[in-house]
């Protein structure tokens, strides 16, 4: 996309020619993390929460026994609700819900679908879903930008020579658009079973990084 402006630069001879550059660079992602945890449902909030203590510490010793250290285990978050029945339009308490829910960092993409049946096997019943990460995203999001900038320097080249006009060196201005962070691929959530059969087959799909310029020339 370009456009010519109207105005003329501050020596009154020279137009202005906008271009956007685009570039984007796949990645294969070094980082998983999942969101899983327990929830139980009891009469009494009391036992809603010590069964759901026991059941994540399984879960907790389980994944430290997959080689996951604790610093990787982390709670996202911790509920406890009261339950109730709408019977003929009157509120009847039930019992009592106790929700805990953890950020699990995976380091290994290999491992997550051990995780999974690991901590299926343990208890858990809750997973929120899969966010495939980059470690080290600004590399990759540098090598997007020259592409970007070689992308309007080809469009500026072209449009100039279209036009039968001469571009001045250098340019006014470059500008970094950052209008979207960098692409995560994720999955939609789901519910665990209450074991799995099989460790589930987990694919990856690559990270996309972005990203844009707004190059400003001036011609004559």
């Amino acid at each position: 996309m370009y456009y010519r402006q109207p105005i003329r630069s501050s020596d009154g001879n020279r137009f202005r020619l906008t271009v956007i550059g685009e570039g984007e660079v796949a990645a294969t992602p070094d980082i998983v993390q999942v969101t899983l945890g327990v929830r139980t449902e009891r009469e009494h909030p009391n036992e809603a929460i010590q069964e759901n203590a026991r059941i994540a510490n399984n879960i907790i010793q389980n994944l430290e026994n997959l080689g996951i250290p604790r610093e990787r285990i982390e709670t996202r978050t911790y509920n406890v609700r009261p339950i109730y029945d709408f019977i003929e339009g009157k509120s009847i308490l039930r019992g009592y819900e106790v929700e805990h829910l953890f950020d699990i960092t995976i380091t290994d993409i290999n491992q997550v679908g051990e995780v999974l049946s690991t901590s299926a096997e343990a208890g858990a019943n809750v997973i929120q879903g899969l966010q495939f990460k980059l470690s080290n995203p600004q590399e990759y999001y540098l090598q997007a930008l020259s592409i970007a900038v070689q992308s309007s320097t080809k469009k500026a080249n072209h449009i100039a020579e279209q036009m039968g006009v001469t571009l001045l060196q250098p340019p006014i201005t470059i500008t970094e658009i950052s209008d979207e962070p960098v692409s995560v691929f994720q999955p939609e959530g789901m519910v665990l079973a209450a074991t799995y059969p099989a460790t589930p087959p987990i694919t990856t799909q690559d990270v996309v990084i972005r990203a844009k310029v707004s190059v400003v020339y001036s011609y004559s």
